[in-house]
């Protein structure tokens, strides 16, 4: 159906019957249709009058809204034609002289203006001609109106069938409400009113061309969009086989369950149809998409992704199906369901491998996280790297691999984790994993548990000794999803999460750090100590700290205790420091400068003995005595 020629075709009739309908989902293209195609052909012929009935709520303000559209629709042919107006315009010079000036910037004020202007606007007659040309009304958006159907279209039957103005109504027809109260429904309306329905299905492969041009996007990502045009018509026209997606999705029930009753199958397979009958085909969420990814395209590429295009088609369709309000979001669940719609919606191009999280998130709650984001991606590349069965499971889910690579990899993936071999996300993989397994009904060889929390003990040492880091965005098992595991698998994930919960690692870090450039920069460790977060001041650091002392320069000395006391003198008034091993440690310390300012006073290093003394004072202003803190723990007990 060539609909230009539909439209052309009704509006060259006279005295037409009824109203022409173009109806077709939101944001399929409608009004762009009939105001960048249509009117732009046919502008010599006809006087096109469009009025938008989004938020009217009279039809007072529906009939003053027309005439003021009529009213500029005369203004701007009159510029055009300058002085050469006909006799048509000449009748209406007098009133049509006062208004088209304030016309339609001041019809948008209040009060005794606005009324005196609306007064004359509604003296005015309009007429269904216009400088000899034919005036078509065309009315937008009749399902976003707060006018009762009923009155509305009594409303525009008036103009068609009284005033015999060609009329078309642009609607999305299966959201106009039918009203209650034992008034005319529209079904039972719309039959006297409009003379004909035009079903708009937009050119897709047109419209995708169209939004990779128009809309304001780099040369190589344009290029990009190009290579995958054909996929990206397939998404917006939504041009899959339902009756299939049907038929296997029965399949895949019946293989899990084939104890269902035939009621519960026809529920879910009604359900299933409800969903693909709103598969969406909105181009503003289209190009919405397209628009957005480009900040996904530049951080894939920036992370050496040679081939987006998966990606493109996964985003595009979340954020399809996102937009539509069909993302399946349940809270205590995360983003578990997430992709549940959308891979039921798009079971050829959605790939859950290429969405990951983070731009989820993005799409979902607007949240851009880029070093989640790069972590992901990061992962994302690791697996695709990954080609032998133990490495294949210590970086996917169970249910993303086959049954072959868990019977030729797990033992071996067991021994990596007794060893304290896997990174503490992979640990948390592992232990989701135990539970994919029940889920999947999967038996896996047995799990010695002690052999794993020691595992993690292991890496946990080995995080703390090295140089490297553990992400702040990382793996999590939710709270609320303890229920889901064996308690020897909830005790191996707290370990972890005790480790990062209570900043263990930034606190051994900083011990590590103090230990070290304690013993070899005194200088650094003066300036660059003061400002660590420390949980304890351990025995070692106590011995890293009185070496440092002994073999310090007289000069360097007398900053010393300073110094020190600066960090420890307030060790009992932070809820984060070790009291117990702290005190234990500093008393030590007083013991071994005892000990070695008796040294220097045999020496005759009086100088060394002197500021040795100015320490153990410092440290005994610092230090509780016994007595109270044998109050401080009987008020504790």
């Amino acid at each position: 159906m060539n609909l230009i020629e539909e439209l052309k075709n009704y509006c060259d009739i006279d005295n037409p019957v009824g109203a022409l309908m173009l109806s077709g989902e939101w944001g399929c293209g409608k009004t762009y249709l009939i105001k960048n195609k249509f009117i732009p052909s046919e502008k010599d012929t006809y006087a096109f009058v469009n009025v938008s009935l989004f938020g009217i709520d009279s039809l007072d303000k529906l009939r003053a809204e027309v005439k003021k559209k009529w009213l500029e629709k005369v203004s701007e042919i009159d510029k055009q034609n300058g002085t050469n107006v006909s006799k048509f315009a000449d009748s209406y010079k007098k009133i049509f002289g006062i208004i088209k000036d304030i016309l339609p910037e001041d019809l948008q004020k209040t009060g005794n203006a606005f009324s005196s202007i609306m007064d004359l606007v509604n003296f005015m007659p309009i007429s269904n001609r216009m400088f000899e040309k034919k005036v078509v009304l065309v009315f937008d958006d009749l399902e976003r109106t707060n006018i009762p159907c009923t009155d509305l279209l009594g409303c525009i039957n008036d103009y068609c069938e009284n005033q015999n103005f060609n009329t078309i109504i642009v609607a999305n027809e299966e959201k106009i409400k039918d009203s209650s109260n034992n008034e005319l429904s529209y079904r039972e309306i719309k039959e006297k009113i409009v003379q004909r329905i035009i079903p708009f299905v937009p050119d897709y492969e047109e419209v995708v061309s169209n939004c990779i041009e128009s809309v304001s996007l780099s040369m190589e990502y344009k290029g990009f969009l190009r290579k995958n045009k054909e996929l990206l018509v397939k998404i917006l026209s939504g041009d899959f086989n339902d009756n299939e997606i049907i038929e296997q999705y029965k399949i895949e029930q019946y293989k899990l369950d084939d104890n269902k009753n035939t009621e519960e199958d026809q529920k879910e397979e009604e359900n299933l149809r409800k969903l693909l009958a709103q598969r969406p085909h909105n181009i503003r969420s289209f190009k919405c998409a397209i628009q957005d990814f480009e900040r996904v395209y530049n951080k894939l590429i920036e992370m050496n992704i040679q081939d987006c295009s998966n990606w493109l088609l996964s985003f595009t369709c979340l954020t399809m199906t996102n937009k539509a309000g069909l993302i399946l979001e349940i809270p205590r669940y995360g983003d578990c369901f997430w992709y549940l719609n959308v891979e039921k919606l798009y079971p050829e191009v959605f790939d859950t491998n290429f969405i990951v999280s983070g731009f989820s998130k993005w799409i979902i709650h607007g949240e851009w996280n880029d070093d989640a984001i790069s972590k992901e991606v990061q992962l994302f590349l690791k697996k695709e790297k990954a080609t032998t069965p133990l490495e294949i499971l210590r970086t996917h889910k169970i249910p993303e691999v086959n049954d072959e690579i868990i019977d030729n990899g797990f033992k071996e993936l067991l021994e990596e984790a007794y060893k304290g071999n896997l990174s503490l996300d992979e640990y948390i993989l592992f232990i989701s994993n135990c539970h994919y397994s029940r889920s999947c009904g999967l038996n896996l060889p047995k799990i010695d548990w002690e052999k794993v929390r020691e595992g993690i003990r292991q890496q946990i040492k080995y995080l703390v000794r090295s140089d490297e880091k553990d992400n702040h965005f990382h793996r999590v098992i939710e709270d609320n999803s303890k229920k889901y595991f064996t308690e020897d698998e909830w005790s191996a994930y707290q370990i972890i999460k005790e480790f990062r919960d209570n900043d263990v690692w930034v606190y051994e870090k900083n011990q590590r750090f103090y230990i070290d450039l304690i013993s070899s920069d005194l200088i650094r460790a003066f300036r660059d100590l003061s400002n660590k977060r420390y949980n304890k001041f351990s025995l070692e650091m106590e011995s890293a700290t009185i070496n440092a002392f002994k073999n310090a320069t007289n000069a360097n000395k007398n900053h010393f205790s300073g110094w020190f006391v600066g960090i420890w003198g307030q060790y009992s008034n932070s809820s984060e420091i070790d009291e117990q091993v702290t005190m234990m440690s500093l008393k030590k310390l007083r013991d071994d400068l005892n000990f070695i300012m008796q040294e220097y006073k045999e020496k005759n290093m009086n100088i060394a003995a002197m500021h040795t003394q100015n320490f153990i004072k410092k440290l005994d202003a610092i230090i509780k005595p016994e007595n109270e803190d044998l109050q401080t723990r009987q008020v504790i007990q």
